[in-house]
Formats: structure tokens, sequence, C-alpha cells
């Protein structure tokens, strides 16, 4: 399998959301490479696609309230690492990361709940518009929106530009 580069074509869509299990990042996005002997899991394989300059959301599983709890930028460049899992070497994708930014306020999920119409008409948009996967970042009804079980997601630059403009927070977009 391969992984569906819709936004390939399309400069502006430079972002992704990352929800690392302890809630941060370190110095490096690192997953494990499929391979003959491991399925294929987009959400590894998406590291191998983000590109220096890009924008890293964090969900931040350990805060008080969960959320999108800050951002960093990828710097690459991408390289491949042996990392001992279930007792063995195994290849994984490394791509290192600016150390990530607190933002003042996190986004709860109570708050995306609250634009929860919007995120899923955007998502629905854009699933309607592009043939195949979309790798989008939340999973659910308006009511129900939670982040996808993932470890990395692509977040579009509209989804990005909603969120700037109802929670406060301003990236070139």
């Amino acid at each position: 399998m391969t992984i569906n580069a819709w936004w390939r074509d399309s400069p502006e869509e430079r972002y992704w959301m990352i929800a690392p299990s302890r809630g941060v990042v370190g110095d490096a996005l690192i997953a494990p490479k499929a391979d003959d002997d491991r399925r294929f899991e987009w959400s590894h394989e998406l590291v191998a696609c983000t590109e220096p300059g890009d924008t890293l959301f964090v969900w931040d599983r350990t805060l008080a309230v969960p959320g999108i709890g800050a951002w960093g930028r990828i710097l690459g460049p991408l390289g491949e690492e042996d990392r001992m899992r279930r007792g063995r070497l195994l290849p994984h994708w490394r791509m290192p990361v600016s150390d990530t930014m607190r933002l003042a306020s996190p986004i709860s999920l109570a708050s995306l709940r609250r634009v929860g119409g919007e995120i899923v008409a955007l998502r629905d948009r854009l699933e309607a518009e592009v043939e195949g996967p979309v790798y989008f970042p939340f999973i659910g009804a308006p009511d129900t929106l939670a982040p996808a079980p993932a470890y990395i997601a692509k977040m579009p630059r509209d989804l990005v530009a909603l969120l700037s403009s109802r929670f406060g927070f301003e990236f070139a977009l």
C-alpha cells in the first residue's frame, strides 16, 4: 500500500497533528516503517510525508483537559534508524522536529465539539473532493468528535484556518 498524498500539489497544505501517547514529542517523529514483516500503518507512514518547515500541532492527552496544547516545526531531514521492538531490531522513520511551544489557551475537546458541525462539514467536503483516504485528525459526529486514533494525521489548511479564527491563534496560511 501507499499513502494517498492528496496534498502533494498544494504548497499551502503544510500542517499535521500528532498525538503522542505521553504528550511529549521529543526531538523527532519516530514511527515503525512498513516492511515485509509488518503491516502497512498509515499513521506511521505519514511521518515520511512531512517536510522541513511544516507545522506540527500536538494533541496533549496529559493536560488536565486534553486538547491541542502545543505546536512546533518539522526540521528534517527524514532519516531511518533501527529500534528494538518486541525483541528485534526494526526499521523506523525518524524526522527531526523543533522544540514545541505551548498554546496560551489549549483547544479542548469540548471547545472543538462546540464547532464540531463546522469541523465535520470541512471533513465531509474534503472526503467528497479527494479520492481515497484523507487521514483527517478527528473522527465522529459534531457532538462525539474525538482525535483520530493515530500517531500523526494530516491537518488540512482549511481546518487550521477554522481553528485559528475560532480560538484566536494565528499562523501564516
